[in-house]
């Protein structure tokens, strides 16, 4: 039977519970595919790689193991050109697969957990098949050697075997007896550990290179007649290799080419070898204390806090450029990191994640020579007001779900760009395993800083190795440095910040980790943003409401200010420095960028006496009344456009107008008036009220008016959920109409 038939029939035998365990195991399913019909519909889509290709970045290293050795087994071994075998599926018995990875318990429960998600498929009693996406994940370009029982039916007579089995010390008077009892014996890794510990230094050695490159040997050892192999009379030249070869350490591999056989290659560990690695590898480490740990963390979630406000703030007041081609602009980068006192690429950390989190949105552009901006969304209003720990807990949220390793970029000649809208399937994954690696450091540790880098990326590859396959170190030290930036990590150990969002990455195999987190906008009763932000705000202090002015016109906040202190400040004064102390220097010009906004010098005196510990300094005092003073000395009039006419009674009638009253029009001389609205509609009101206005240019001349064509805007899509109109079924649903239908 094919491997889609097997499927289905072992689908039928299923309970409802138990195809909807299964569609639990295989949540891609769901969150990409179309919901199956029927039991052949939901097959196909278990044995389609788009469904699966995911999964299997989500698999640990003794899986991984497992799923070759069983790829390995159940593949033909003819091999194809320059000894590629060709990929087939056929049965496997489990106690061959549990056999050649060692057999213990370990194994078993990770066979059992592979059979649950069918990356094993079912073919018979305590039989399987390995899917072709394994196969060609695995091992269908691996080299594979020629089987040595193979080796010696195909390419021998009868005297090499019997050469070979008298080197062996094997008596036998006939070929099937001796070539069977020499494939048992080179098949025991005790017999052939103990032959090959009696060789020769220098074949022990060429023999260990072999298997450790995968190499073929070019040697004159084997002699070809009449389509047959025989051992060359007289040797090659080489005694080392005619050693190994009149032992059956090697067998011809075409002509004057010869490798080591596949039962030898796997009990010495080379290719066709089955490891199988059950405990992840431990990390050097050093003693860390608790409060040092926690220090450091305090330190990065204080600093993560200014700094996302701080670009916020610069952005709500100065909206940056995207390029029309996506991303934000390179010099607007710069701009943004040299606001917040950082480099461009934790710059673009924060950007990014603040765009996550739905702090900063997008605003198309009204014309169409025009350029989307970054702005900060409504949502930035509310989050002012939430505490710091809530404030830090929705962005950290944002980083355990965003599919993207910000600080990371593959050197491919572009400048770093950020909100390019990068896709990385494996970045949740890769961080989930850092994490976990952190979590496994014996209590009161952290990564020794000599070899963190390798170690942590060891660690992580036994957690997740296809994630860490490619460019492996670069991403996971990418990540461990993103951690700390937002204090999940500190010092190469995990704060209680990260243990909550290490459960969370554990414990969302279902509906995704970006499911456990959406509680609404920023709503903290969730579980998991709610213990975030526990953590966070019994790691930070509670936000200051005083500050501490000083003769030299500064005023100083120790730790995080309070949203109302913070916009006071910013709005009379220019912030100086961040970090644990926060400075604001007042000057003429952040004085008068006050009283632009309304206040007046008593105002702002009691406002700032209000929060002041002790009494106002009295430089302080004497700028602001003295730039109050000043302000308003000269006058500039708001308006949309200006009407002039010779005719001074013509000005007075259409000042008095009443049909002219939604213009706003104020008269500020004898033949000038203002007018509040642009100059279409001014034109347009005055026509309507039966005058004939010209346009005039900056120049004086009459300006020639064109048409102007106008388009209705087009109509919003809806998304398909809201078309279908109903909630997604869950997986119980799907599985009970399955076993109905079948």
């Amino acid at each position: 039977m094919s491997d889609i038939d097997d499927l289905i029939a072992w689908l039928k035998r299923r309970s409802a519970e138990e195809l909807a365990g299964l569609l639990d195991q295989r949540p891609h399913l769901l969150r990409y595919g179309s919901v199956p019909r029927n039991l052949p519909d939901l097959a196909r889509q278990l044995l389609d790689d788009r469904y699966s290709y995911e999964l299997l970045h989500e698999i640990n290293r003794p899986e991984q193991e497992l799923l070759t050795s069983a790829a390995r087994l159940t593949q033909d071994l003819d091999r194809g050109i320059y000894g590629y075998p060709y990929p087939a599926s056929r049965p496997v018995a489990v106690a061959d697969l549990l056999t050649a990875v060692g057999g213990d318990a370990s194994a078993r429960t990770v066979l059992d957990g592979l059979r649950a998600k069918l990356l094993l498929l079912p073919a018979g009693p305590d039989r399987i098949r390995v899917p072709a996406l394994v196969r060609q994940s695995f091992v269908a370009r691996e080299y594979v050697p020629a089987t040595l029982d193979r080796a010696l039916t195909s390419s021998f007579n009868k005297a090499p075997v019997m050469t070979i089995a008298e080197h062996l010390g094997i008596d036998s008077t006939t070929r099937i007896d001796a070539q069977r009892r020499i494939v048992a014996m080179l098949s025991d890794q005790g017999q052939v550990r103990a032959l090959i510990s009696s060789a020769p230094d220098d074949a022990r050695q060429m023999l260990g290179k072999l298997l450790s490159e995968q190499a073929l040997l070019g040697t004159y050892c084997f002699e070809l007649k009449a389509g047959r192999y025989s051992l060359r009379e007289g040797g090659s030249g080489d005694p080392d290799t005619d050693w190994l070869a009149r032992r059956g350490l090697l067998v011809p591999a075409g002509r004057d080419r010869a490798e080591v056989p596949l039962e030898v290659a796997r009990v010495l560990g080379g290719p066709g070898s089955s490891p199988f690695t059950s405990e992840p590898p431990r990390p050097a480490t050093v003693p860390v204390p608790l409060d040092r740990m926690r220090g450091e963390a305090q330190s990065a979630a204080a600093a993560a806090d200014n700094r996302i406000g701080l670009l916020l703030k610069t952005l709500a007041r100065e909206p940056a450029t995207l390029r029309k081609s996506g991303g934000l602009a390179v010099r607007e980068t710069r701009r943004l990191a040299k606001a917040l006192g950082v480099d461009e690429d934790e710059a673009r950390f924060w950007i990014d994640l603040c765009e996550a989190a739905s702090l900063l949105g997008i605003e198309a552009p009204k014309k169409k020579a025009d350029y989307p901006r970054l702005l900060p969304t409504p949502l930035y209003d509310d989050w002012l007001k939430r505490p710091p720990g809530e404030r830090l807990a929705s962005v950290i949220a944002a980083w355990a779900t965003i599919k993207d390793i910000v600080t990371w970029w593959p050197e491919n000649g572009e400048n770093p760009v950020a909100l390019a809208g990068s896709r990385d399937p494996c970045a949740v994954g890769l961080r989930g395993s850092v994490l976990r690696s952190l979590a496994a450091l014996p209590p009161g540790t952290g990564l020794s800083p000599r070899t963190a880098g390798q170690d942590l990326a060891e660690a992580a590859a036994w957690h997740r190795p296809m994630c860490v396959r490619e460019y492996g170190d670069e991403r996971v030290w990418a990540t461990l440095l993103e951690a700390q930036l937002l204090a999940v990590s500190a010092l190469g150990m995990l704060t209680e910040t990260g243990h909550v969002v290490l459960e969370m990455l554990e414990t969302a195999p279902v509906a995704g980790p970006e499911r456990q987190l959406e509680t609404g906008g920023l709503d903290t009763s969730g579980s998991y943003r709610g213990r975030l932000s526990a953590a966070l705000n019994g790691l930070l202090p509670p936000p200051q409401t005083t500050a501490r002015f000083q003769a030299d016109l500064t005023a100083i906040v120790s730790g995080t200010p309070a949203p109302e202190l913070a916009s006071l400040l910013d709005s009379i004064a220019d912030r100086e420095s961040e970090g644990q102390a926060q400075v604001w220097r007042f000057a003429p010009a952040s004085v008068r960028r006050g009283l632009d906004g309304g206040a007046d010098a008593t105002d702002l005196l009691e406002r700032l006496t209000g929060v002041s510990r002790g009494a106002l300094p009295q430089p302080l005092e004497y700028l602001i009344r003295d730039t109050a003073r000043k302000h308003g000395s000269v006058r500039v009039v708001r308006s949309a456009c200006c009407l002039r006419s010779d005719d001074e009674s013509l000005v007075l009638e259409l000042s008095q107008h009443r049909a002219l009253r939604k213009l706003g029009l104020r008269r500020i001389a004898p033949t000038v008036l203002i007018s509040a609205q642009p100059i279409r509609a001014t034109l347009e009101a005055l026509r309507s009220a039966g005058y004939s206005p010209a346009l005039e240019a900056a120049t004086g001349a009459t300006e020639v008016e064109r048409i102007l064509e106008h388009r209705a805007p087009a109509r919003p899509q809806r998304p398909a959920s809201a078309r279908r109109g109903r909630t997604a079924p869950t997986s119980l649903e799907i599985a009970e109409r399955l076993h109905e239908a079948r």
